[in-house]
């Protein structure tokens, strides 16, 4: 009787050191920011595993590890650990239904009258997978030259006041998520190519961040400039702006008395062959296209399709292709090449594992890299998506770092 007693003690302790174990614990996202939301910040939440993993933030642990997969360029972890989230996927048979009875288009057909009648595009992206952003990319040149003078974005701070002077984008000041190489490189392009980056992040939670996000855009932009053409670009289901869906986009169009036109790019996310949660409806409306390119998504008598989304239009990305295994097809945009690194060069320059970061010579390392890597022992070598010129390569393994140069011709 005493044994079972004493088990019963011990087992009570051990359930409140646990609870006190949980109370104590801080958020992912606190973790991360020690490091700066960097490589290192990777590798302490890899180490956090087993803290997390069972605990009251283990869903948003694996969303803060997706999204640190993804500033390396490892993506199918991303994706994985994004699926471990389960709040970014839908059913698959709810999905099947929805779109059993569609008809897809090549952007190309429709690209310039949505330019060219609007004065406000508005589209999402999902952090943990940068296929989006690149995308927003191919809209900026188009864009500029039909008068769209801005760029928003949700995730610029706005203690950056001397980003559009200074017309760099640099690592822990510009942006939540623009440490991303991806998402660096679409502010480092509009801002090269003349657009004013503007910020519009709001105050408060859930429909009191949606208000202040749409004024804080009549502010920024339309009371200083009202005849202003913009490009936004939000996160998730933000800039919906239909009716019963208290958005951003909708408190917008309130607010502005402009319609703009909403275009929903993360709801078929690619599956990079792995898992087949969103494959069968997605692909076949993908591959059946006869060239690689975006597509949009209309009904049987080619109105645009809603998608139940609260957005205007659904737009299909092409299929995610991988270069040499670590590199998508949707970063070689902007004239970018391949550039190897060999087991040599890393053995001679860096570290056997790691991340290696691609820094433009002109900028230095204080600015967000054109591309990085985490790479294992065991690689014999890996590709970097880069532009013609001067780079400075960093390497980390996590406790020191290492230099090198190297010239893209």
């Amino acid at each position: 009787m005493k044994k079972i007693y004493f088990l019963l003690l011990l087992s009570a302790f051990t359930f409140q050191s646990a609870l006190a174990q949980n109370d104590n614990l801080k958020h992912p996202s606190a973790v991360a920011k020690e490091d700066g939301f960097s490589y290192r910040s990777l590798l302490k939440l890899l180490d956090m595993d087993s803290v997390y993993i069972g605990s009251k933030f283990e869903n948003g642990y694996h969303d803060w590890i997706s999204i640190l997969y993804s500033r390396v360029g490892r993506y199918k972890e991303a994706r994985r650990e994004a699926e471990a989230c389960g709040t970014q996927f839908i059913d698959k048979m709810r999905f099947k239904h929805h779109y059993k009875d569609v008809k897809a288009i090549p952007l190309s057909e429709v690209m310039d009258s949505i330019i060219e009648s609007n004065r406000v595009i508005m589209m999402n992206e999902m952090h943990f997978n940068p296929h989006s952003r690149a995308f927003v990319i191919s809209w900026l040149e188009k864009c500029y030259q039909n008068g769209y003078r801005y760029l928003a974005a949700e995730t610029l701070r706005a203690s950056d006041t001397l980003l559009n002077q200074r017309r760099t984008v640099l690592l822990g000041e510009t942006g939540w998520y623009s440490d991303e190489p991806i998402f660096g490189d679409l502010f480092r392009t509009a801002l090269n190519m003349g657009y004013t980056l503007v910020p519009y992040e709001g105050d408060g939670f859930g429909v009191d961040r949606e208000v202040n996000q749409a004024k804080n855009l009549v502010k920024n932009i339309l009371d200083k400039d009202p005849e202003a053409k913009f490009l936004l670009l939000g996160g998730f289901g933000h800039i919906a702006d239909r009716n019963g869906w208290y958005s951003m986009g909708r408190y917008f169009k309130e607010q502005s008395s402009i319609d703009p036109f909403t275009m929903h790019c993360i709801f078929f996310d690619d599956a990079y062959g792995e898992t087949d949660s969103l494959q069968t409806v997605y692909y076949d409306l993908i591959d059946a296209m006869p060239v690689r390119e975006p597509v949009i998504i209309y009904d049987t008598v080619k109105h645009i399709y809603t998608n139940l989304s609260g957005m205007d239009v659904t737009c299909c990305l092409p299929r995610t292709h991988f270069i040499e295994d670590n590199i998508p097809d949707w970063k070689l945009y902007n004239g970018k090449v391949l550039f190897t690194l060999d087991r040599r060069f890393m053995d001679e320059n860096g570290f056997p594992e790691g991340c290696v970061s691609a820094f433009l010579k002109s900028e230095g390392e204080q600015c967000v890299p054109i591309d990085q890597y985490m790479y294992g022992k065991d690689e014999k070598q890996f590709k970097l998506a880069l532009y013609k010129g001067e780079y400075l390569l960093r390497f980390d393994d996590g406790k020191e770092y290492k230099f090198a140069t190297i010239e893209v011709k």
